[in-house]
């Protein structure tokens, strides 16, 4: 049975909302417990931080052995010449095992391999209705966040860089982004690896030093302040921050709601990481359409993050 269309393959959700997030942002579909989502678009999956790879769907079949029959009868036309075939099973769907059902896919493709270095890469996807889905790679996240793991400064509440670049990645559409709580700056970096205008602000010097030397080190264009956010004014496409907290979030809440009021009159868009949900508090300083997606984390800490509009810029 032949098939067209794409397919984004994904990291699984487990205790991650952020992973469906991000798929949905990136390619307008979110993913299964699988990690597979049916997608509008694969463009943009290069810069992902939880999306894996984007497929362009060659066939489906509703066995195994009949998508090896339908992949060798499509053989040359494949154009498959120095291929490698990988599987995507997390969750054991086939009986069989990846091995097993890439020697035969390889056995019914008229050319030859190259596992080391493949011009042509393809996915198998053995799914829960018992179906097999066939596809050649089109996209592939190039990880580039994972360099700045490596930054020269760091602090304790500093996030991780794959996090941060899935924040980013919640507003694609956004040329230039602030985060006006930078701390060390890992989301300002991840912003300005993806080559948008790039603003951070804190009110402590030594850390918006520390965001301007992380940027310098990686070669990075970006522009840091030294500033009170609460009153600090940059017109910008969105922001995303990691919202400052203590102990107990009661306590800055004052504090937090003059930063994200600000923010509202800032941007239109705006990316909210905190410890609870402060829907509240957004919609309160003129935010709608929140969409709240939590992260669990070890020792049952949870992060909440929130995407909303702002109705004031």
């Amino acid at each position: 049975m032949q098939d067209s269309g794409l397919i984004a393959i994904c990291a699984r959700m487990e205790r991650s909302g952020l992973v469906a997030a991000e798929c949905r942002a990136l390619t307008g579909a979110v993913p299964d417990v699988d990690g597979i989502a049916a997608c509008d678009r694969t463009d943009r999956i290069e810069r992902a931080a939880f999306v894996h790879r984007g497929v362009r769907v060659i066939t489906v079949a509703e066995s195994f052995e009949e998508l090896v029959e339908e992949v060798r009868v499509l053989g040359s036309d494949l154009d498959a010449d120095g291929f490698r075939i990988d599987v995507h099973d997390p969750s054991g769907h086939a009986s069989l095992t990846g091995i097993a059902m890439v020697t035969a896919l390889a056995d019914a493709i008229p050319f030859w391999p190259d596992l080391s270095a493949p011009r042509h890469r393809f996915v198998v996807v053995p799914t829960a209705g018992d179906r097999f889905v066939f596809g050649a790679v089109v996209a592939e996240a190039d990880a580039g966040y994972r360099r700045h793991d490596s930054k020269p400064w760091t602090t304790s509440s500093s996030l991780d860089s794959r996090f941060a670049r899935a924040l980013v990645n919640l507003v694609p559409d956004a040329r230039s982004i602030l985060d006006p709580c930078c701390g060390a700056g890992s989301i300002v970096l991840e912003a300005a690896a993806l080559g948008l205008d790039a603003y951070g602000t804190d009110w402590k010097v030594p850390l918006v030093g520390m965001t301007r030397e992380n940027l310098t080190h990686f070669g990075y264009d970006g522009t840091v302040v030294q500033a009170d956010s609460r009153t600090h004014s940059q017109r910008v496409d969105a922001v995303v921050t990691d919202v400052p907290y203590g102990h107990a979030i009661d306590s800055d809440e004052a504090a937090i709601r003059a930063i994200i009021e600000q923010c509202a009159s800032m941007a239109r868009q705006g990316v909210f990481v905190a410890p609870t949900d402060i829907t509240a508090w957004l919609t309160s300083a003129g935010y709608t359409d929140v969409e709240v997606h939590t992260v669990m984390k070890r020792r049952g800490f949870t992060r909440w993050i929130h995407v909303a509009r702002s109705t004031v810029t």
